[in-house]
Parts: C-alpha cells; structure tokens; sequence
C-alpha cells in the first residue's frame, strides 16, 4: 500500500496563493503529497528546520512539477550567477530538455526564461542586460515575474517557479 504525507497547511497555502493556473495547482499539491519524501522535506523547509531551500517547478514543457533542493552553503558554478535557477538545474543533471539554455548561460538569449512566482531571489530586480534579453523572445513575451533562469540567484526562501511553453505550443 502506496503511502501518502500531506503537505503542511503553510505550503498548501503559499502554493495556492501563487499566480499558478488553478489546475496546475491541484495537480501540484497532490503529486507532492503523493512523494511522502518531497512531502517530507519541503513540509521541514517551510518549519525552518533544514537547510533545504525547495524550488518547486511546474514545467509546461513536460506537463509535470519537478523538486530541486538548494542549500545556503552550497551555489552550484556554471556559466551564468552561481547558484542561478539553471545552475541548480544541471546540478541536479536535468539537462536542456527540462530547462533550455541556448547561450549557456551567458546573458546572451533569453531561451531559460522561466516565471518566479512565489519566493524571493537574492538578487531580486533583473540588470539592465537582463531586461534586454527578456524583451527579445516574442514566443513567450515577458511578464511581470519573468526573469532568466541563468541570472536568478536562489536565495534562501523556498521558490515557486513554472517553466512555460512558447506561445506558439500552447
């Protein structure tokens, strides 16, 4: 028998505050329920009794969330911020179909953008060079919590994050 750990009352709450589609929401909590060790680990981050910082990742792409772990001590160096989204993405050897980079994080395209939507970053207002390569993808037009994946440093708070399609595949 398939055991289950409900996600705290906190966490339900905080991804139902989200700006995420209602049924990407539904389906979030309940695969995270699902995944009595997800389940555990992000119910002991939002206690502030771990380390763990959760990076909690709708991917339209793949229709299906992911759970990466940051930690304070450690930023994962790779071309691009340390400790940046992407970094944490091929830390945990995800790779371009989950989370493309054409330039390979090097501020040059804008195909790693991805949405923020719950959590601050520790580098919270893009760069100027940031807000001109969000500008040039017209498949997926920036919103008000777009930023680059290479350029968004995870800070210590756990961070809610969706991946979208281009426009054109929706």
């Amino acid at each position: 028998m398939e055991t289950t750990m409900t996600l705290s009352t906190t966490v339900q709450s905080w991804i139902e505050a989200s700006p995420l589609e209602s049924s990407y929401k539904e389906r979030l909590i309940k695969e995270l329920s699902e995944n009595t060790d997800i389940a555990e680990r992000v119910n002991a981050a939002f206690e502030a009794t771990t380390d763990d910082i959760p990076l909690i990742i709708w991917n339209e792409y793949k229709d299906a969330p992911a759970v990466l772990f940051a930690k304070s001590s450690y930023k994962p160096q790779d071309p691009g911020e340390p400790g940046s989204i992407l970094a944490y993405v091929r830390a945990y050897h995800l790779g371009d179909d989950f989370l493309c980079s054409d330039c390979y994080g090097q501020l040059s395209c804008s195909s790693c953008a991805v949405e923020v939507l719950q959590g601050k970053l520790e580098n919270p207002e893009p760069r100027d060079e940031e807000y001109d390569m969000l500008d040039i993808d017209e498949e997926k037009p920036a919103t008000k919590f777009t930023r680059l994946g290479c350029q968004s440093v995870v800070g210590t708070e756990p961070l809610l994050i969706k991946i979208r399609k281009p426009v054109l595949f929706n």
